[in-house]
């Protein structure tokens, strides 16, 4: 990083099965370019809504937090399309992130992965609801069925 290069990330992350996984990529500074691995290894995109980064202790090994915001991009693998209950409005639903390190680019890194897990569980979650109300709908179209009248076309009718 600095003025002399191009700002590098590599990146290791363990999935849900077990296995690890690694990126490199760069970007327009640190944090950028760990973001951008950590989409590449997650399958995500997203916009970055907010960041913000605060020290809450004092001197050279102060902690820093990190907060972020963000969406899934619309049209993008992760969609999250939320409609509010009151006005029936549909818009994106945000996912927020904290993390904290003494490096900022791993309290970065550690709000970016947290909202980003947030997205995908709520992902896992609303996919799930629209399984179980199908299967509820086939079940009830099936039981349905079972009351309805036959009708033979093109055949003859007793």
């Amino acid at each position: 990083t600095g003025m002399s290069g191009i700002p590098t990330a590599t990146v290791t992350m363990m999935g849900p099965d077990g296995v690890e996984r690694y990126v490199a990529a760069t970007g327009t500074g640190p944090v950028d370019a760990v973001y951008k691995a950590i989409d590449q290894i997650m399958g995500v995109s997203v916009n970055l809504l907010s960041y913000s980064l605060v020290s809450v202790t004092e001197g050279i090994q102060a902690l820093a937090t990190t907060r972020v915001m963000i969406s899934p991009k619309a049209g993008g693998p992760n969609e999250s399309l939320s409609t509010n209950a009151q006005s029936g409005i549909t818009m994106e639903k945000k996912f927020s992130g904290a993390g904290s390190d003494t490096d900022i680019v791993v309290a970065s890194a550690r709000a970016y992965t947290s909202a980003l897990n947030k997205l995908l569980s709520w992902n896992v979650r609303r996919k799930k609801m629209e399984s179980d109300e199908e299967d509820d709908s086939v079940a009830n179209s099936a039981i349905s069925a079972g009351n309805a009248e036959v009708t033979v076309v093109g055949g003859h009718q007793p």
